[in-house]
């Protein structure tokens, strides 16, 4: 009779643990897929990024919208940075 219910709760126990290593192994394949879905993202919003911070964009932004134009001559001044 006891070798029966050992037998018993050991049959249970690998039945649980069975049900466990499932539910877990399709949690890791959920992660596994929202990882993946998140590492695209992080690309596209690379590329964004550097579409965006392009130097031509921000020139043409600059000179379009904020109506900004390089400096004259007489506007710029050279600092020496190495005098002692």
């Amino acid at each position: 009779m006891v070798l029966a219910l050992m037998v018993l709760a050991t049959a249970f126990g690998v039945v649980l643990m069975t049900y466990q290593t499932r539910v877990q192994f399709a949690q890791l394949e959920a992660l596994r897929q929202q990882s993946q879905l998140l590492e695209e993202r992080w690309g596209k919003l690379l590329l964004e990024e550097s579409a965006f911070s392009s130097p031509s964009r921000v020139e043409r932004i600059a000179r379009d919208e904020l109506n900004m134009d390089e400096p004259d001559e007489q506007q710029v001044f050279w600092l020496d940075l190495n005098r002692e």
